[in-house]
């Protein structure tokens, strides 16, 4: 069989959104694929309901068009599925029978409409949808008002103006919308000056939970609350207290409590999300993980699937004494149970990543998105009973076919030591044709965040690496996720420092382990705090012969103040803000060691990454070709910080190529003169 190829993104198939049904007897769930839009001469995505038979059985197409349908919830009684689609230009929430028939819209809002929730008596809907005073919502054409807004004059008043993804903000706040189900026009239910998310009612459907921040001084923190508001209207009841972030609130059955996630702030963005529980009337909070020493939600990164994708929330249990959740150990995630007193529970288990997670009714049923290392992502049926599994089944096969014609690389798992004696995590793609004896290059990975990980997810990216004869390692060095709040508070004013030991050791035991990794051929790659290390990398060492820096940070004081969110790290992350601690931003950036670099830099960056703006790049690129450094800028037009796992799929598939064809260049065959050669030369003459 053939190895993978970077063409191969093209065929894939991306499963999100599992739904199961309130009986447990169906699955919904989207899929998303690549497809050639004629009219526009261009690659496009286009996502659609499928209907999965939870007992086994042919998945079904459940909605069809030239659009992205997504986000499906099942009514209560499982009659209808509300969701969101763009099928009428922009995103609104419309619903269709759950037994099939047309599918007819909720909502015509200029703000259009996000995070559907449905009432316990299944005849209204809660959302959310952007509110503000904007004249041209109502211009009826809409691409000249699509003009006027991109020539308009900003005048800027708040300090959180912008979002990666989202761009520059536009003046609307997310407010809370009812719509009832036979029709008529939405109403509104907040009308604060801040954003109000993840609506939740209560089980007799007399209030809505949701999450806010209405202080003036919300942009200056990460700190939201869990409020409740009438859901017939009226002034809303703040129930925490105001310590940190809170999402994905859900009521227990009998009405008393509201669970959710979130944390202190005790260690800042990188203390450990919990599941917390708010008593209905604002008495007690308290967190019932807190003697876990692990996080909440899915932390492993993959290729497949946008950035914090969201894993479908928590659940109760009918008697309302456990909540369901997805959590994770090392490099791999699954569901867990918490009561009420705190005992948590692993419900899953194996080497794979759970990153979807939906319960029946009767907390019998769960279905499951689930990733493998050599598995993008298919639906998983698992019977609970006393809350352990007694049955698994695998219903989707979205990429059987394509995956019968290749050859994939099985991970080899290994610990590492740190100097220090810490252990790191690590795994090793060996190249699947790799002959007998032969010694093969190595591409050291790194991942983003710090506070993310990798684990047993499928990359495509690494796949497509191993397959072209270069060996994969990935870590997870201090910082990362999975590992306990020790383990990743300990980057705290350090970037740069253990985190790089931690790497560096980690690849030395891998030279000493695996014999076939030939020591003389070593790259480094990495995206966000990734592409932070790898410049960081390259100014500390020259053992790497050429390096691929992504969505990057070359300049800790100029990132500070022109990312969306950086100015945040001055409260924990990094000793105070530059003008506090100016010697620590200088030291511990990569430009100012660029005097040190001598290893060739691929630089791919998009250009309205707003998380690490471009700046970083064209500050590090400026600086390697002045310096004399081997160089290459390539900049992504009209992308986002998350170019690799849901950018425009030409890009993402042009990013593969360069990738491939830079390590290709400098790790394989130096005396050949590479196809990537001829294009940088055309691109920089």
């Amino acid at each position: 069989m053939r190895g993978v190829t970077a063409e191969d993104l093209l065929r894939m198939r991306f499963v999100t959104d599992v739904s199961l049904s309130p009986d447990g007897q169906r699955v919904c769930f989207v899929l998303t694929v690549i497809e050639r839009d004629e009219a526009q001469d261009e690659l496009v995505y286009r996502s659609h309901l499928w209907m999965v038979p939870a007992d086994g059985g042919r998945p079904q197409q459940f909605t069809w068009g030239s659009h992205r349908d997504r986000t499906p919830r099942w009514s209560p009684d499982g009659r209808w599925i509300a969701f969101l689609s763009d099928r009428s230009g922009d995103v609104q929430l419309w619903v269709i029978p759950a037994g099939g028939g047309e599918a007819r819209p909720l909502t015509h809002l200029p703000g259009g409409a996000a995070e559907p929730c449905w009432a316990p008596d299944g005849g209204r809907l809660a959302f959310v949808s952007r509110v503000g005073l904007d004249p041209l919502d109502a211009e009826p054409d809409r691409e000249r008002a699509k003009r006027k807004r991109q020539n308009r004059v900003r005048v800027i008043t708040r300090l959180r103006y912008k979002l990666d993804g989202e761009g520059l903000w536009d003046g609307k706040w997310k407010q809370l919308f009812v719509v009832d189900l036979a029709g008529g026009a939405p109403r509104a239910l907040t009308d604060e000056p801040c954003d109000h998310t993840t609506p939740a009612w209560s089980p007799d459907g007399r209030w809505i939970a949701y999450v806010a921040n209405p202080r003036p001084d919300a942009d200056w923190t990460n700190v939201q609350d869990v409020w409740v508001i009438p859901a017939e209207g009226g002034p809303a009841r703040r129930l925490t207290r105001s310590v940190g972030p809170c999402a994905s609130p859900a009521w227990s059955p009998d009405g008393r409590w509201i669970a959710y996630l979130g944390h202190d702030n005790a260690y800042g963005t990188a203390t450990l999300t919990r599941v917390w529980v708010a008593d209905a009337d604002g008495s007690e909070v308290r967190a019932l993980t807190a003697g876990w020493d692990r996080s909440a939600g899915n932390h492993v990164l993959d290729d497949m699937r946008p950035a914090h994708c969201p894993t479908g929330g928590l659940f109760w249990t009918p008697d309302a004494g456990q909540v369901l959740f997805v959590g994770g150990e090392g490099g791999a995630t699954g569901v867990y149970s918490v009561d009420l007193q705190g005992t948590v529970q692993r419900v899953t288990s194996g080497e794979r990543v759970v990153y979807n997670l939906s319960v029946d009714r009767a907390s019998r049923r769960a279905a499951l998105g689930i990733t493998t290392p050599t598995l993008p992502g298919d639906v998983f049926l698992v019977q609970l009973e006393g809350g352990r599994v007694v049955g698994e089944r695998r219903l989707t096969d979205v990429n059987g076919e394509l995956l019968r014609e290749v050859t994939l690389a099985q991970p080899e798992r290994a610990e590492f030591k740190a100097p220090d004696g810490w252990t790191v995590e690590g795994w090793v793609l060996r190249p699947p044709h790799l002959p007998a004896g032969q010694r093969c290059p190595v591409v050291l990975q790194i991942h983003g965040g710090p506070h993310a990980a990798y684990g047993w997810a499928f990359f495509h990216e690494f796949q497509l690496l191993a397959a072209c004869g270069f060996a994969v390692l990935y870590t997870n060095p201090r910082g990362s996720q999975g590992y306990g709040q020790a383990f990743c508070a300990a980057t705290r004013n350090d970037w740069g420092g253990a985190d790089y030991r931690d790497l560096m050791a980690a690849l030395d035991q891998a030279l000493e382990r695996w014999p076939w990794l030939d020591r003389e051929r070593l790259g480094v790659a990495g995206g966000s705090y990734g592409g932070y290390m790898t410049n960081w990398i390259v100014s500390q060492t020259d053992r790497f012969r050429a390096a691929v820096t992504m969505r990057s940070i070359s300049n800790c004081y100029s990132q500070w103040g022109t990312s969306d969110l950086a100015y945040l790290k001055g409260f924990w992350e990094f000793p105070g803000d530059p003008w506090e601690s100016p010697s620590f931003y200088l030291e511990r950036s990569p430009l100012q060691h660029v005097e040190r670099v001598r290893t060739p830099v691929l630089i791919l960056h998009s250009e309205q990454d707003l998380r690490c703006p471009i700046s970083e790049a064209e500050q590090w690129y400026t600086a390697l070709r002045k310096r004399g450094v081997e160089t290459v800028f390539v900049r992504f037009p009209n992308e986002s910080h998350d170019l690799s796992r849901s950018g425009q799929p030409e890009h993402r598939l042009e990013r593969l190529r360069w990738i491939v064809e830079w390590f290709k260049r400098w790790l394989v065959a130096r005396e050949e003169v590479p196809q990537l050669q001829a294009a940088a030369e055309e691109a920089d003459p």
